[in-house]
């Protein structure tokens, strides 16, 4: 399973935090493997970081002069080099955005520039436990 990292602008309460942490879960199974299964939430980890305004500037600047009342939101997603192919990153990045936007409440007419969302692979040999778990999903 890819390792799931959110950072926010602002702190979000414990309510949205399980919400996203399910969803994203689910979504990130769905993307990998068709689909949520027990043996599979045993490896699905992410973290949440909440980044104060004063780490996390926008247009240069760390006050809200371009945050302009946006969501700001950067999702992570890493995986073991050649775990996801083109279209397995594509469809994580586009669910992810999706879950992001939906759970902190982003809808169609609002501005979602603040969210971000990346898949990053991480060079072979750098997760030799996982790779070990991830074979066992095959």
């Amino acid at each position: 399973m890819p390792f799931v990292e959110v950072f926010t602008r602002e702190k979000l309460s414990d309510e949205i935090r399980a919400k996203l942490a399910e969803e994203l879960s689910n979504a990130m199974m769905t993307v990998e493997i068709g689909g949520p299964t027990e043996s599979a939430k045993m490896i699905d980890w992410m973290w949440f970081h909440t980044m104060p305004a004063d780490s996390w500037a926008v247009g240069g600047r760390f006050d809200d002069t371009y945050v302009k009342g946006r969501k700001m939101a950067l999702a992570r997603i890493i995986a073991p080099q050649g775990l996801m192919n083109a279209e397995l990153k594509s469809r994580a990045v586009k669910e992810v955005t999706r879950v992001l936007k939906s759970v902190l409440g982003i809808g169609r007419e609002d501005d979602d520039t603040g969210i971000f969302t990346m898949c990053i692979e991480i060079d072979n040999g750098s997760g030799q436990m996982a790779r070990r778990f991830f074979r066992s999903f095959n």
